[in-house]
C-alpha cells in the first residue's frame, strides 16, 4: 500500500472542484469517472477513495493545462478549518510540537499525496515532504498543494512568531516561478535536496495561547477512534455505508441495501459477518456520526435529530446515544460549542 492510499473525506474533492469552476471548467468534467454525482458531493458524510482525489486532479490538470501553479492555488485553500476533528486537534494543541505529533500520527485525517516527517538539528525544524511515491502526472501539484498548506496551517499555529519563510523544492525552477514568491514570504529553494519546510526550532515548544491540553487530548482520542472507523470500512462495509448515506429518507433498511448491491440480504450478512461487523453495527455507526454533526454543526432540536434519524422519539435517540457514546446528546453540544468559540 502506499502511504498515501487511505480514505478520506470529500471535503477535498469539494475545494478542488471548487476551484475548477472558479476557473471555467464545468462540474461534471471534473467529475468524470469518479462515480461520484451531485449528492455525494453535497454531503459531508462522504468519504472517496484516495484514487478518487487524484482522479479529480487529473480532471482539474487536464481542463486547466495552461494555468501554472495550480497545486499553490489549490493550497492556499486548505486552513485547519478544512479537516475537520483533525484540524480542531491540531488548533487546541498547547504547543507547536503537540501539534505536529498528532499531524503526523493522523496523517490519514488529510487529505495529502505527499506524507511528512520532522527533522530537528541546530536551531531550525522542518517538516520533510516525500512525493517519491506520487505519480509523476500528479507529482509537481501534490508536492505544492501539500507544502502550501503546511505553511498556512503552520501560520496559524505560531502566527506572527514564525518570521520570513524558508522552503526548498526537489524539482527544477519552473516557468510559474514568480507564484512561489508570492505564496511563500521568505526564501524558495529549488532543485534542491528535500522538499522541506524548515521555521525555527525554538517554535516547537512555545506555549500557545489559545491551545488547551484537557481538549487536545479529548480530540486525539476523537481522532484515533476516525481513522479506526475509516479502516473498519473498507470493502463491503464500505459500500453498504455508502449506500446507507445515500438513502433519502433515511430507512435503514436492509433488503434495500442489499438490492442496491446486487445481492440478497443473506449474503450481505455473511460478507458483512467476514469483515467482522454487522449491518446493525454499520447502522448505529452512521446514526452516531450523523448525530455528532448535527449535535455540533446546526441548531437542530433534539427532537428534530431524533426523527431525521429514524428513531421513534427524543427519549429513544437520547438512550442510544448514551449507550454509544458514554454521553447525553446535551453534554456533547455544549462541548461542540465550547470547541469553536
Amino acid at each position: 500500500m502506499k502511504s498515501w492510499d487511505f480514505c478520506r473525506s470529500i471535503t477535498s474533492v469539494q475545494i478542488l472542484v471548487a476551484l475548477g469552476v472558479e476557473n471555467g471548467v464545468k462540474q461534471l468534467a471534473l467529475l468524470q469517472n469518479t462515480g461520484l454525482d451531485q449528492q455525494s458531493l453535497d454531503n459531508p458524510e462522504t468519504e472517496v477513495e484516495a484514487s478518487t482525489e487524484m482522479t479529480v486532479v487529473r480532471n482539474l490538470l487536464r481542463e486547466l493545462p495552461d494555468m501554472g501553479g495550480l497545486g499553490l492555488y489549490a493550497g492556499e485553500r486548505y486552513h485547519l478549518s478544512a479537516y475537520g476533528i483533525w484540524g480542531f486537534a491540531l488548533a487546541s494543541s498547547p504547543t507547536a510540537r503537540k501539534a505536529v505529533e498528532l499531524s503526523q500520527t493522523y496523517q490519514e485525517l488529510t487529505f495529502v499525496f505527499s506524507g511528512f516527517t520532522v527533522k530537528e538539528q541546530g536551531d531550525y525544524a522542518s517538516l520533510v515532504f516525500d512525493n517519491s511515491d506520487v505519480p509523476a502526472d500528479v507529482a509537481l501539484f501534490s508536492i505544492e498543494r501539500e507544502i502550501h498548506a503546511a505553511m498556512l496551517i503552520l501560520r496559524e499555529l505560531a502566527g506572527p512568531q514564525l518570521g520570513p519563510e524558508w522552503v526548498t523544492f526537489q524539482h527544477a525552477r519552473p516557468p510559474h516561478a514568480d507564484l512561489y514568491e508570492k505564496c511563500f514570504r521568505g526564501r524558495v529553494e529549488f532543485s534542491a535536496p528535500r522538499n522541506e519546510l524548515i521555521f525555527p526550532r525554538r517554535l516547537m515548544d512555545e506555549p500557545r495561547a489559545v491551545g488547551n491540553v484537557a481538549t487536545a487530548s479529548l480530540l486525539d482520542k476523537q481522532c484515533s477512534e476516525l481513522v479506526a472507523k475509516r479502516i473498519a470500512r473498507k470493502g463491503i462495509s464500505g459500500k453498504v455505508r455508502d449506500s446507507l448515506l445515500r438513502q433519502r429518507p433515511m430507512t435503514m433498511d436492509m433488503e434495500l441495501v442489499a438490492e442496491s448491491l446486487c445481492m440478497t440480504s443473506r449474503t450481505l450478512r455473511r460478507k458483512l459477518e467476514a469483515e467482522s461487523t454487522s449491518f446493525r453495527q454499520l447502522v448505529d455507526e452512521i446514526r452516531m456520526t450523523l448525530a455528532e454533526e448535527m449535535l455540533t454543526g446546526t441548531r437542530l432540536s433534539v427532537e428534530q435529530i431524533a426523527e431525521r434519524l429514524c428513531y421513534a422519539d427524543a427519549s429513544s435517540f437520547s438512550q442510544a446515544f448514551k449507550r454509544m457514546s458514554g454521553k447525553t446528546p446535551g453534554v456533547l453540544r455544549k462541548q461542540g460549542r465550547s470547541l469553536s468559540v
